[in-house]
């Protein structure tokens, strides 16, 4: 049989890691929580918010650049229908 010092010392061994356990328990308790999600989430967005705008003031130009090719993309169809239009104007002499 084991000494009871030896049952002792593990007796202590286990108690100490129940105890770790359980800290790490209630850590990943909080963490989890749907109000440390939200809190989270938003500081993610707001430090998104503010890389958008830092590149968005150093790149206006290419931002501009994008957003009249892509008004130009979505309205090709009514662009080509008036360029056609036009050139038929244009060789009608009218």
């Amino acid at each position: 049989m084991s000494d009871p010092h030896s049952i002792a010392e593990a007796r202590a061994l286990r108690d100490e890691a129940l105890a770790v356990f359980r800290a790490d328990l209630d850590l990943v308790k909080a963490e989890t929580s749907p109000a440390r999600f939200k809190e989270r989430a938003v500081g993610e967005a707001v430090e998104m918010i503010e890389s958008a705008r830092d590149i968005a003031s150093e790149n206006k130009a290419v931002i501009g650049v994008t957003l009249a090719t892509l008004l130009a993309w979505f309205f090709r169809g009514p662009l080509q229908d008036l360029a056609r239009r036009l050139a038929d104007t244009v060789r009608s002499g009218d």
